[in-house]
Parts: structure tokens; sequence; C-alpha cells
């Protein structure tokens, strides 16, 4: 008998919800034995082994190090009263929602890739909070990056214009949080947890977390909406931006040969970065049949979504790294790391000597009071 007949697919519902239901509906059909079903469900698993694997260690790597870059570019400011300035705290800014993508956002996505159905507790709550944290942290990002290059504009095209002093910055930050918390608020209003009650021994229930919207197309036209305020818009003020900052500076004697190589750098990461997961995104939601299988599909879509991770692994380096000031901090945070570990190196090879020497010396002590026992023997 055929299983699951009160599952239904909707176009609203994403990806991963729209590939696992379509692949249980026909996978259920002319079923007689459960236990057909529970073996392939039990796992819970999208992708072999070696795929899974592969994208473990992908994500894992661009996890490390966008969080440690991340890190690096926060304990810069914090640590030196000289490098909480209004520039940084957008810079700061812009280093939290990237360390939030990678600790928590990725995580969360990796985790709905790999999975047929929900594998955390069963909470409405959880459901909805994960795909908010994922969109809040992209949208901050991007919206940082935009309010840099505008703070750039602004200090150098027109440098007798009064800047942004530290309540401006903190009032610009609270809005772009803001404005995406705003942003994202669909994903958390439409996100449900739906439980399928089987009642077969050893799975009594499914759950799947899905995008209920309540219009025809929902996804698709929030995908758009999307593209056009985390993607388009960004863009657009970044480039321009940067070609009036480059004209502004070109003929100056403070324009080294490195800050058009910087300004194009930014830009072009930027675009290139999300570039391929708002394509994918938009057809993927305007098509009316899924584009490839269920494998293709999920294998497609992380390759798409490691290009956008990837903006907060290059981050750090574009805002951080190639900042002088910034620069000098990294050095000296990794200097005195490694001094550390090379001075609590010598503390416990200093530790072993006294205790080498310590050992020597009640050796030396004994056979000196066994030499003068034996020297007595022989004169007495």
């Amino acid at each position: 008998m055929p299983f699951y007949d009160d599952i239904r697919l909707e176009a609203s519902m994403n990806l991963t919800l729209n590939a696992s239901a379509k692949w249980l509906l026909e996978a259920s059909k002319g079923v007689q034995n459960p236990n057909t079903l529970i073996e392939k469900f039990s796992q819970n698993r999208t992708v072999d082994e070696p795929t899974r694997g592969l994208l473990l260690t992908f994500y894992g790597i661009l996890v490390v190090i966008g969080a440690a870059g991340n890190a690096l570019v926060v304990i810069s400011v914090v640590r030196k009263p000289a490098m909480r300035t209004v520039r940084n705290m957008f810079i700061v800014n812009l280093a939290v929602s990237d360390a939030l993508l990678c600790c928590v956002g990725t995580p969360l996505t990796l985790m709905e890739l790999l999975t047929k159905h929900w594998p955390l507790p069963d909470w409405p709550s959880l459901c909805k909070a994960c795909g908010a944290i994922q969109a809040i942290s992209i949208f901050v990002s991007t919206i940082s990056i935009t309010a840099i290059a505008l703070d750039r504009y602004q200090l150098i095209v027109y440098p007798t214009r009064r800047g942004l002093q530290t309540m401006g910055a903190l009032i610009t930050m609270f809005f772009i949080w803001a404005t995406a918390f705003t942003l994202a608020s669909p994903l958390y209003i439409f996100r449900n947890l739906k439980t399928h009650n089987i009642g077969l021994i050893g799975m009594d229930s499914l759950s799947f977390c899905i995008e209920d919207w309540p219009i025809y197309n929902g996804r698709a036209v929030y995908s758009m909406l999307s593209l056009i305020f985390q993607y388009l818009v960004p863009v657009l003020v970044v480039v321009i931006a940067h070609i009036q900052i480059h004209r502004r500076l070109r003929g100056r004697r403070r324009m080294t040969r490195k800050t058009p190589a910087i300004l194009i750098a930014i830009a072009v990461t930027y675009v290139i970065s999300w570039l391929p997961l708002n394509v994918f995104n938009l057809v993927a939601d305007f098509a009316p049949e899924p584009m490839l299988e269920e494998k293709s599909m999920i294998i497609t879509y992380a390759i798409c979504h490691m290009f956008g991770m990837s903006s907060a692994v290059s981050n750090p380096l574009l805002y951080g790294w190639l900042n002088d000031n910034f620069r000098k901090e990294f050095e000296e945070i990794l200097c005195c790391c490694r001094k550390k570990g090379q001075l609590k190196g010598q503390r416990n090879k200093a530790r072993k000597m006294d205790t080498e020497l310590t050992a020597l010396a009640q050796l030396e002590q004994t056979v000196t009071t066994n030499t003068k026992t034996s020297h007595c023997s022989q004169i007495f």
C-alpha cells in the first residue's frame, strides 16, 4: 500500500524540501514493505559518503579560515584604543556578521543540504530561527560592505564635509541590523515545521522544515527581492563609489600603486562571490520543474553557496590585511601568540633542565658520599 498520501508538493517549498518530498512520494509508490522506507530514511542522508565527506571538508576549511580571519579583525580593534575609529567600527560590524555566517549560518545550511528530513528537535521556533539567522548574517554582511563604500566615498570625495562621528556610526549600525532583520523576517514568518505521522516501528514520524508562503510563487518573489537588495543595489553602490574614489585619488601623492588594485579587488570579489548563488536561486525558484535530480541539485547549490561563503573569508583580507594598520595589528597578535608558544616551550625546557640538573646534583651527592665512605673505610 502507498504511504505519505497526505504530503503535497507546493511551488513555494524550498529546494531541499521539494527534492526530498518528491523523492519520498516516488519512493513510496507501490512499496509493500515498510522496512524499505525505514532503511532509506533512517540514515537521513541526501548524498553518498564520498560526496558527503568532500562537502564537509570544503565547508570545514571555509568555516575555520573565515572564523579565524574575522576574529583577528575584531581582536585588533578591541585590544588597542587607537584602532577604535569610526571607519573601523563598520569593518568590525562586517567581521561580526561574517563570523556569524561562518559559525552559525553555514553549518545550518550544510545540515539542511545533507539531510532528507529535519534532524534537530521538533521545535517550530528552532526551524524558523535557522532560516532567519542565515539570512540576517548575509544581509548584514552585504549592507555593511555598502556602508563602508559610502563612508569611504564621503571621506575622500567630500573631505570638507563633516564625517560620521561615533554616535552616528552606532546609529548607522543599528539601522543596518534592523534592515537585515526586516528583510529576513519573511523566512521566520513563513517557515514552518511540518510533521507527518507514519506509525511504523522505529520511525513514528518525519518532520520537514519548509517555507509555506501564503501566495503563489512566494518563494520566487522573495528571491527576486533578495536579488535586488542583497546583490544588485550593493554591487551598484560599491562599483560607483569606488570609481569615484579612484577618480578623486588619481594623481595624488598619497595614492599608491596598490590603491586601484584594492578598489578593483573589493568590487570584483563581491560581484563574483554572490553572483552564482543569486542566479541559482532565481532559476530554481522560477523553474516549473526541478532542473536536475536531487543529488546534482544539492551539489550545484553547495558549490554556489561556497562561492558566497568565500566572501566571509576574503573580507578580512580585503578590509583588514590590505590595510596597513590592521596588518600591523595582525602581525602583532600572531607574533604575540607565537612568542607565548615559544616562551612556554622555553619554560618547559628550562623546567626540564632544572629537573635534570637536580637529578644530577643528587646523583653527584650520592656518589660523593659513597666515595667518602669508601675512602673512610680504606683509611680506617
